[in-house]
């Protein structure tokens, strides 16, 4: 919806709207003061979820910045990697290898804890239905590959 998200290492996290009428600035829509250092947030339109390198869990209206629910303490540990969303859930890797499931939506809600050998800085990626995890150690795939139909 044409809002440009700022992170940065100095905080707040901004957000900008960008459409405006010819020759004005971008309007700031909101600021964010728990913004991540090192991880990179992501929006699936409805929700702009942000995970600080401490593992602190928000969810925001992307539209206002306004607190869906905010504060949820994932596993204890350093996080570098970016949370990925896909098929209704967030990725997010620690740096020890536990890949934290969560429900995307309005209430925080933990599925899962998983474990895989091997520090990561890594973000997990997703392709045709598996996800890939990069350690120091292994190149993980996870879960069976899905080839899409093809449209004739």
């Amino acid at each position: 919806d044409g809002v440009v998200y700022a992170p940065t290492r100095v905080k707040p996290l901004l957000a900008f709207q960008l459409s405006r009428p010819e020759g004005e600035s971008p309007k700031q829509i909101f600021s964010f003061d728990h913004g991540p250092d090192v991880p990179t947030p992501v929006s699936d339109g409805k929700y702009f979820y942000s995970v600080n390198d401490q593992g602190i869990l928000w969810a925001l209206d992307p539209k206002t910045g306004a607190e869906v629910y905010g504060g949820q303490r994932l596993r204890a540990s350093t996080y570098s990697s970016s949370p990925t969303l896909a098929d209704g859930k967030l990725y997010i890797t620690d740096e020890d290898g536990v890949t934290s499931v969560v429900k995307a939506g309005p209430q925080f809600e933990l599925l899962s804890e998983n474990t895989l050998e091997g520090y990561t800085l890594s973000t997990p990626a997703i392709s045709d239905g598996q996800i890939f995890i990069r350690t120091d150690k292994f190149l993980y795939a996870i879960g069976k590959r899905v080839t899409p139909a093809v449209k004739k």
